[in-house]
């Protein structure tokens, strides 16, 4: 993501670039003025140039007093209006960038392949199928910025809530207040533990005086309406006025349902219809009781409750099982409840007994690891003191043998003053005899030792 936008950076640096397309007037006296021609006779050029960057003028100058003139061609106006796509709103759908691809850059491809300016145009294309390919992977983008479909998964509650903050705010900056209050109810009614929600309150509590001030006029002008499509009627053939007033009451017959299907839903903005006054009466009463309760909220409170659900939903989404339960039992405590909360909770205590069992199972798996290791060691000191007890055995036969050897050499050496030669043969073969014994102790394989071992152990029971 840093990559993309450090692109989307240098991007808009190059759209924003000094280099401004306009038309170019250069007088006698060397004065250059740039901006918009809007008039031309055979003796005077009328032009809207540029005094400072945000103050404009316009002057009728004589065409003697020119030297050259520049005009902006129609490629250069087309990329004017191209470079407006970016950067692109809030909340675009991938056939909305499809739509968008396929309007004006498609345009000024078809009207003018051979521009100078079809490399620049490219370069919005790419940028805006860029974004497509993220909005097509379930990335959305909020305030500016991209949120991936897998950051999304992490806090749903939230997300979907701040969706709704973005169309609130959207809606407040085109003054369109009934849009934006029939969101701020949906966030009400299903989001109200969210980020989203504290963060929208002032931006509502600012919204409805002025919402008020639009009702205000609907309610003053109504009769004069009424008057005015009744005058109307008058000019009109019967037909027409059939036409037009059956056109009329099905619309009211609309809008009549889609009050009473909010009203079924518990909606607390029901729709207004500048006529029927009495929705609108209806809305400016609704506006004074909810400026009343607005007003009495703790947005302290509503903040810290938020933080808390949000920080549960996150640690759970990261494994953190025990932080995401402290953080939900605090949320809990101040009053959350709801559906989405109940699924998280319910998945928390899920996941962690399904923690305990496999660090049980763990544990278990351990314990019998380190048993198996000690009888494993416990054995191998057995196999080791049955080879020491032979070795020992070899040792003192060998020595045995050795001292009669001597013993002998001894008494023959008495008697004859000096050894045979078959007395030293003796003595040779019983020191190979115990070369050997020892060869066949150390050298032998495990298996052959230990059934010597157990051999000897049956001899002795016997």
């Amino acid at each position: 993501m840093h990559n993309k936008t450090l692109k989307f950076f240098i991007l808009s640096i190059f759209l924003a670039s000094p280099h401004v397309y306009a038309d170019t007037i250069k007088l006698k006296d060397g004065t250059t003025l740039e901006g918009k021609i809007l008039e031309e006779s055979p003796t005077t050029i009328k032009i809207e140039y540029n005094v400072t960057k945000g103050i404009k003028d316009t002057k009728s100058i004589n065409r003697s007093e020119i030297t050259e003139i520049d005009k902006e061609s129609a490629d250069e106006i087309a990329f004017n209006a191209l470079k407006s796509l970016l950067p692109t709103d809030d909340l675009l759908s991938v056939d909305d960038y499809n739509k968008i691809i396929g309007d004006k850059p498609a345009k000024f491809f078809a009207l003018y392949p051979s521009s100078k300016l079809k490399d620049s145009v490219q370069k919005i294309v790419d940028e805006l199928e860029k974004e497509k390919t993220v909005a097509e992977s379930g990335g959305i983008k909020l305030n500016g910025k991209w949120i991936t479909g897998d950051e999304a998964a992490k806090d749903p509650y939230n997300h979907q809530a701040h969706i709704l903050a973005v169309k609130i705010i959207k809606a407040t900056k085109g003054n369109n207040y009934s849009l934006a209050l029939d969101h701020f109810d949906e966030l009400q009614m299903n989001y109200a533990n969210s980020l989203a929600y504290s963060e929208t309150i002032p931006l509502i509590k600012e919204a409805l005086p002025k919402y008020d001030v639009t009702l205000n006029r609907e309610e003053k002008s109504y009769e004069a309406r009424i008057k005015e499509r009744k005058d109307q009627y008058k000019s009109m053939e019967d037909e027409d006025k059939k036409r037009t007033e059956a056109a009329f009451q099905a619309g009211l017959k609309k809008f009549q349902l889609r009050r009473k299907e909010a009203k079924e839903l518990k909606k607390i903005w029901l729709p207004v219809n500048k006529w029927d006054l009495g929705s609108i009466l209806d809305a400016r009463r609704t506006i004074v009781k909810e400026i009343d309760k607005l007003e009495s909220l703790n947005l302290v409170l509503i903040k810290s409750t938020a933080n808390a659900l949000s920080n549960a939903f996150k640690a759970f989404a990261d494994g953190e099982l025990e932080t995401a339960k402290s953080q939900l039992e605090i949320a809990q405590n101040n009053g959350v409840r709801g559906e989405t909360i109940n699924k998280l909770r319910d998945n928390l205590e899920d996941s962690l007994k399904a923690d305990a069992e496999a660090k049980r199972v763990a544990a278990i798996a351990a314990a019998a690891a380190e048993a198996e290791e000690a009888a494993k060691k416990e054995e191998e000191a057995r196999e080791q003191k049955k080879k020491n007890t032979a070795a020992e055995k070899a040792s003192r036969e060998a020595a045995a043998a050795i001292a009669a050897a001597e013993k002998a050499s001894r008494e023959a050496a008495a008697k004859k003053g000096g050894f045979s030669f078959r007395t030293i043969l003796i003595i040779l073969c019983i020191i190979l005899i115990g070369i050997t014994i020892c060869a066949k102790i150390f050298l032998k394989p495990e298996e052959e030792l230990l059934q010597e071992g157990e051999g000897e152990g049956e001899g002795e029971e016997n």
